[in-house]
């Protein structure tokens, strides 16, 4: 009997351990070429920190490697004007990996060259137009392999010095297999999958991407032809199109959750999301975490860990957090000031990393999460400071701001008549934007020449009260 009940609980462990699928190898390539101005790469840059968070957080065995491709080092006076690469880290779940991205390639940029380039470093290879110190991508060889490319490239178009191809430069002809050549090699030899976020509205662009992306997703568009391709004629494709921008609408919260959950197994693995919307300055104006769980069949909820990470850093400082568990898997919390543990002085720009770490099996485990909300590159702020009255001569109140976010237009509403007052719109960096002499309970205003971001709306009146808001410009 005890052999028999042990042969299960040995069976019932195994199960779960095999249960839980492995990691995905997943290379993330970003378009470098002079197309992408600072603000274009910057949104991408957002796009592809944001995407690998997802990743990472959807299964513990993920690694992901970032690499740059164009025709040149950025800020060189004398480019080469070949297809160069730079890889940005080997393969890897270090968490930190998503802020270590930074520009590093310019002037032309050539898709099907570089694939070339990133075989070379998966062979262990050596070429001269692999710039980085970092030469070689060292792949599980058991792990799958998803290439993710953040590109704004035409098809074949420009000129020497400013060419951007996505399909092979030395044999571009429409609708052959020598156009995709390196992709058809990748798909085949080392069974990749391939995602394409493009920003394009360049049909003959468009249709070599979709050409290029593998099956999956929602994309059922037209594509180009390839009669090599093991996806030939099949849809829908892992193609996610962008017309005006990398940056995300206020209807596009979940977007890089999505599309992760296209590309990720997560099978057997518990899983964890939340929400935070950034506050305007400091740990102040901190708001409420929302978000939900999910768990194993048979898994213990063992309990929460929230920190801080300095961006710059990486240092993690402990938030106090202990949610309300309401409905099957959600939860909520309000931070308060005094739940955060910083050192006196502290400046820089901080993200949340929330853990849920949970028993099953015999087994403990921990799955992570970033905020989902895509919209910037940190949670709290903590290089601004508010300059306001003593404590003791104002009255701080709300008001109400629509359309919010807004693409320039508000208007700002108080909860009550003011004689006089000024009413002032700041960056999150405390830098007066504008301000102009107010009375009444109902103003307007636009942004419409301003960047996207998070703006502070203030009003104060004659009598020191204090009115205050965030809108976030689009």
């Amino acid at each position: 009997m005890k052999k028999t009940f042990l042969l299960f609980l040995i069976t019932f462990v195994m199960s779960v351990f095999k249960a839980q699928s492995g990691g995905t190898d997943y290379i993330v390539i970003l378009d470098n070429g002079p197309s992408m101005d600072n603000q274009r790469f910057s949104d991408m840059k957002l796009g592809a920190t944001k995407l690998i968070e997802q990743l990472l957080s959807c299964n513990p065995g993920n690694r992901v490697a970032v690499v740059h491709y164009g025709a040149g080092k950025y800020g060189d006076t004398s480019p080469s004007y070949k297809p160069t690469l730079y890889i940005e880290s080997d393969f890897t779940n270090n968490t930190f990996v998503g802020q270590l991205i930074d520009r590093r390639l310019d002037f032309g940029d050539h898709f099907h060259e570089a694939l070339g380039l990133i075989g070379t470093a998966l062979d262990g290879g050596n070429s001269p137009d692999i710039i980085s110190s970092q030469t070689t991508l060292n792949r599980d060889p058991s792990a799958p392999l998803v290439v993710v490319v953040f590109s704004d490239a035409e098809r074949n178009a420009g000129v020497f010095g400013s060419e951007s191809y996505l399909v092979n430069y030395d044999y571009p002809s429409l609708n052959t297999p020598e156009a995709f050549k390196n992709v058809t090699s990748f798909k085949v030899d080392r069974q990749a999958k391939f995602a394409f976020i493009h920003l394009s509205t360049n049909s003959q662009a468009i249709e070599a991407a979709a050409c290029i992306a593998s099956v999956g997703g929602n994309y059922s568009g037209s594509m180009e032809s390839n009669t090599d391709d093991p996806d030939y004629g099949i849809l829908p494709r892992l193609y996610y199109g962008r017309t005006s921008s990398f940056g995300m609408s206020s209807y596009e919260v979940d977007y890089w959750s999505d599309l992760a959950g296209n590309i990720c197994n997560a099978a057997g693995w518990g899983s964890l999301s939340f929400l935070y919307e950034p506050s305007g300055c400091g740990t102040n104006g901190v708001q409420t975490i929302n978000g939900q769980f999910t768990l194993p069949a048979g898994a213990v909820l063992n309990g929460f860990k929230l920190v801080m990470r300095d961006n710059a850093t990486a240092a993690d400082y402990t938030v106090n957090f202990n949610p309300t568990i309401y409905g099957a898997n959600q939860f909520t919390y309000q931070l308060q000031p005094s739940d955060f543990n910083l050192p006196s002085g502290v400046t820089g720009k901080f993200k949340f990393i929330l853990t849920i770490q949970y028993s099953v099996a015999g087994g403990t485990y921990e799955v992570i999460s970033w905020n989902g909300y895509p919209f910037f590159d940190y949670d709290i702020n903590m290089d601004c400071t508010t300059k306001m009255a003593p404590k003791d001569q104002l009255k701080n109140s709300i008001l109400t701001i629509s359309p919010n976010p807004s693409d320039g237009p508000f208007k700002v509403t108080l909860d009550k008549e003011i004689l006089s007052g000024k009413l002032e719109v700041l960056d999150v960096n405390n830098n007066r934007i504008f301000t102009k002499p107010v009375k009444g309970k109902v103003f307007e205003m636009d942004l419409k020449t301003q960047r996207q971001g998070i703006y502070i709306i203030k009003v104060t009146t004659d009598k020191n009260e204090v009115f205050s808001g965030k809108l976030i410009k689009k």
